[in-house]
C-alpha cells in the first residue's frame, strides 16, 4: 500500500486523500449524524405530547379533589334503569355521536363502547356516572386514535343502595 501511494504523483495522492476524506464525512453524516438528528426530532415531539398529556391528568386530578371534598349530599335514585341512566346522561353529556353500543351484561351491568370520541368529554362523563349515580367502572379500555381522541370500551354496574 505504502509502495502505491508513493509512485502516485502529489496530484493524484491530493486527489485520492481528498475523495478519501469527502467519503468519511459522507459516511460519518449518513451513518451517526442524521440518524442522531431524526431521533431528537422525535424525542423531542415526543416530551411536547407527554407534557400537554401530563397538564391534562394535572387538571384532572385537581378537580377530582376538589370534587372529593366537596361534601355533596349523596345521590338522589331516581328509578331509571341502568341502560336508560347510561344513554340519557351520555347523550346529554353530548357523546351520543360516538356511542356506538350499548350492551346488557346482566341485571346491574352494561358494556358501552365508544368510537373516536374526545378523551376530554368522557374522562368528566365516567366521573359524573361515579360520582352522581353511583354506577362503578368494572372495566374500561381506552385506545388513543388521534391526538385527543379514543375508542373507548367499558363495563359499567350499577352500585345503587
Amino acid at each position: 500500500m505504502k509502495a502505491w501511494w508513493e509512485s502516485l504523483s502529489s496530484r493524484e495522492r491530493l486527489l485520492t486523500a481528498g475523495g478519501a476524506a469527502l467519503t468519511l464525512a459522507l459516511l460519518l453524516y449518513a451513518l451517526a449524524w442524521q440518524p442522531f438528528q431524526a431521533s431528537h426530532r422525535r424525542l423531542r415531539q415526543s416530551v411536547a405530547e407527554q407534557r400537554a398529556e401530563l397538564a391534562t391528568m394535572r387538571r384532572m386530578a385537581e378537580e377530582i379533589r376538589r370534587l372529593d371534598g366537596s361534601g355533596k349530599a349523596p345521590p338522589v335514585v331516581d328509578g331509571r334503569s341502568l341502560l336508560t341512566l347510561v344513554d340519557q346522561t351520555a347523550r346529554t353529556a353530548g357523546l351520543g355521536e360516538a356511542l356506538k353500543r350499548v350492551t346488557p351484561q346482566g341485571e346491574n351491568r352494561l358494556g358501552v363502547q365508544f368510537d373516536a370520541i374526545e378523551f376530554d368529554q368522557l374522562a368528566p362523563w365516567l366521573g359524573a356516572l361515579e360520582r352522581d349515580h353511583h354506577i362503578a367502572i368494572v372495566n374500561l379500555s381506552v385506545d388513543r386514535i388521534a391526538a385527543g381522541r379514543v375508542n373507548a370500551r367499558a363495563t359499567l354496574q350499577s352500585r345503587r343502595p
